[in-house]
This record gives C-alpha cells, structure tokens and sequence, in this order.
C-alpha cells in the first residue's frame, strides 16, 4: 500500500469529475462532449477518461478511497483537526517563504490553492491522530530509543531527550502501523473497487 501523499490529486479529482458528467450526459445525449479538437479531429470526454484511467486510475482511486476512509474513522471516533491546528502547520511555511508572492508560487507548483492544502493537512493530521491513539508510545519504547542512540544524546538525560524521541517514536509506530491498519479500515467499511480497471495492483502485492 502506497503511503498516503499530501500532494494534490488533481488527476483523481478530473478523473471523478469526468466520470460524473460522463454518467449525467449519457442520459442526456449519446455523443461525448469534445474536449480538444485536432484539426478535423475531436478527442472526447470519454477518451480523455480512458487514457486517464488506464495511466492513472488505479493509483488515483486508492488515494481517493483511503481519503474518504481516514474521515469516516475519524467522525466514527470523535477525532477532529481545529483550523488552530492547521494554522501551526501552514503558517510555518508562509513565514519561510517570506512572501505572498512566493507562497502562490508554492502552492502553484503543487496545484492547488490555499483550500485545499488546508484540505490535504487535515487529512494528514487527522489520520496522524488516529494512528497516535491506536499505538500509543510506550516508556519502554522510550527508554529502548534513549539507550540504542545514547551517543547522540550523550549531553541529555532522558527527561531532556523525553520531547524529541516521543516524536521520533510516534513516527516510527504510525510507518510501522499504517499498512495493517489501512487494511483493517478497509474490512470495516467494506471498501470495494467496482471497476476491474481501477484496483490497484501494486496496493495487493
């Protein structure tokens, strides 16, 4: 299973929009709406779908599926992301772009706006949450991380590294975790992929 990317979907998101018309307009009119034309050629909406879907479609799909999940689980559970939260994660990097100007052109270069980057950290945030609450850090793990690194906090006691591994530890739970408890999610809300085209090979190996 691929980790989750905060990266925006844009391909997906064409892809699920493509898909909606396509079903709307069927009933409406039997021919495809033209998206480009080449010369005397029309390439169509169902063929941009196509090509989209065989490239990226399976990939995309999962990443949709497992958005939709982290937020069924986490309304299931009562575990919420305040726009406070997200202020922490995001103005970081206003600041260290220095500029409106700079920002934009960071969130061009990914393809999306301001919305959806709040949209993408939520998501990450909320899943970070949950995986937290399912493996929680333990003082053995702790104490094991203190003493398996002791040269590098050879200046601090345990007490003082206490912060810093918490967090080193809670990242290494939530990689060593996620795949098992995507998975689980899966069972729970019965995921299933009704396209042939769109499951994802890689994901099942």
């Amino acid at each position: 299973m691929k980790k989750f990317d905060l990266s925006v979907l844009t391909v997906s998101v064409l892809i699920l929009g493509l898909a909606v018309i396509g079903v709307s307009q069927a009933k409406e009119q039997s021919t495809d709406a033209a998206v480009a034309k080449v010369g005397n050629i029309t390439i169509t909406q169902s063929q941009l779908y196509d090509a989209l879907k065989k490239k990226e479609g399976a990939a995309e799909t999962s990443q949709l599926v497992t958005a939709e999940l982290f937020k069924l689980e986490a309304a299931a559970q009562g575990v919420t992301v305040s726009d406070e939260e997200l202020d922490k994660l995001i103005n970081p990097i206003k600041e260290k772009l220095k500029t409106p100007e700079k920002f934009q052109e960071y969130l061009d270069a990914k393809k999306m706006d301001e919305k959806e980057l709040r949209e993408k950290s939520r998501l990450i945030l909320l899943r970070d949450k949950m995986l937290d609450k399912a493996f929680p850090v333990t003082e053995d793990q702790i104490k094991a991380y203190y003493e398996k690194y002791k040269e590098k906090y050879e200046k601090q006691t345990l007490e003082q590294a206490r912060p810093e591994i918490v967090e080193k530890v809670k990242d290494k739970n939530r990689r060593s975790n996620i795949e098992k408890w995507l998975e689980d999610l899966r069972k729970k809300y019965n995921v299933q992929i009704l396209d042939p085209a769109l499951v994802d090979k890689k994901a099942k190996e």
